[in-house]
């Protein structure tokens, strides 16, 4: 069961740009007058993103990695989700380095939005085969730099960084990443930049009444 689909996510605007209030310093040093100046730079990077997923419902599959390690789940879904590549010039012309912080940090946040996205509609899925997810569990994170980065993707639990460099070229196929333009660069990060990879478990539901 496999899924490839473009998807629109909600800006968040005010509960973003609470968050980069936080931040008044940086704010400051990157150029930023007054609150509208904010709110207007969350603006335009809302513009700039292009989410994609693809993800597949796996149940039962043994993925090789090496001659001594598979990833091994009973029930899974992969996921690859992306913001899409318009980021990557825009982050690239911004006229410093502390205001590339703050968007990092903004897009930090649209591509949390755009991993729960995805995890609810699995969540929706396994509810419809009588089924639960459990905690996400990341294989790719793109590096949060000197951005503040959501408590979410923060502790998000993790592949250990060596398992996940050999799982990456074996996951990316079984997606079809391609279809949303996802690859994987020379030196195991992802491109386009703001892409995360991660599966959802799954398990059967706990009928009512028992423990």
């Amino acid at each position: 069961m496999r899924k490839i689909k473009r998807f629109k996510i909600t800006s968040r605007e005010r509960e973003i740009l609470n968050r980069l209030m936080r931040e008044l310093p940086l704010l400051r040093r990157a150029g930023f007058k007054s609150q509208p100046e904010v709110s207007a730079f969350i603006s335009d990077i809302f513009k700039q993103i292009d989410p994609g997923v693809v993800y597949e419902f796996n149940q039962d599959a043994h993925w090789e990695l090496d001659d001594q390690s598979i990833i091994h789940k009973e029930m899974f879904s992969a996921c690859a989700v992306t913001l899409g590549d318009q980021l990557t010039s825009y982050l690239a012309n911004l006229p410093n380095e502390d205001k590339r912080t703050a968007a990092i940090t903004v897009v930090l946040e649209f591509l949390k939005t755009a991993v729960n996205f995805v995890a609810d509609l699995i969540k929706e899925q396994a509810q419809k085969e009588e089924c639960e997810t459990l905690e996400l569990q990341f294989v790719y994170l793109p590096p949060f730099g000197a951005a503040g980065a959501p408590k979410m993707l923060r502790e998000a639990v993790r592949l250990e960084k060596t398992v996940a460099d050999k799982a990456l070229p074996i996951i990316l196929p079984h997606l079809n990443a391609q279809k949303i333009d996802v690859s994987l660069a020379q030196d195991a990060s992802l491109l386009p930049p703001y892409t995360a990879v991660f599966f959802v478990p799954w398990q059967k539901a706990k009928k009512k009444g028992k423990k």
